[in-house]
């Protein structure tokens, strides 16, 4: 055997260590993405006995005693996430319907408390009235029947000609 062929033979024997090198580790990638599709499963069962817990508590049934705190604790995120989402809501900007005067989001075509259809009239939210609406009339802060007078004025929309 000449040199050359000893080195060929060399650089075969690495290529095909290399080969099955590569294999074994290609299969134990696909073991290892099976075992944590395996272990999702799991959680997502361990979720679900978790949520019929809850809703069983919230119904007011009976569960165990070791539980009842991770419940309440649930219970008290939930009643966070609702504030959360009303201060969202709250602060989106919106306009009134053209009718019926039901705020709106500014993408609604369509009023959900009348139906009539909306011609692209936005009335902004204004931080000055706690209602948004700056054109304010004697009889009440905002002219807005969900308005109550005294949060307007704890928001000094008396100043613009409503309430005192």
């Amino acid at each position: 055997m000449t040199d050359f062929e000893g080195a060929m033979k060399k650089v075969a024997d690495v290529l095909h260590a290399a080969a099955r090198k590569s294999g074994e580790i290609l299969e134990n990638t696909k073991i290892t993405y099976n075992i944590s599709t395996e272990r999702e499963k799991i959680s997502k069962l361990q979720n679900k006995i978790g949520e019929k817990f809850y809703k069983i508590y919230k119904d007011g049934g009976s569960v165990p005693e070791s539980i009842v705190e991770d419940m309440e604790a649930i219970a008290a995120i939930e009643e966070n996430i609702r504030a959360l989402e009303k201060t969202i809501a709250d602060t989106k900007p919106f306009k009134y319907c053209s009718d019926c005067g039901a705020k709106l989001d500014l993408s609604d075509v369509y009023c959900a408390k009348c139906g009539a259809k909306q011609h692209n009239v936005e009335t902004p939210q204004s931080d000055d009235c706690c209602c948004g609406d700056d054109e304010q009339d004697d009889e009440s802060c905002c002219g807005d029947d969900d308005c109550d007078d005294k949060e307007c004025e704890d928001k000094d929309c008396e100043d613009k000609g409503g309430d005192e």
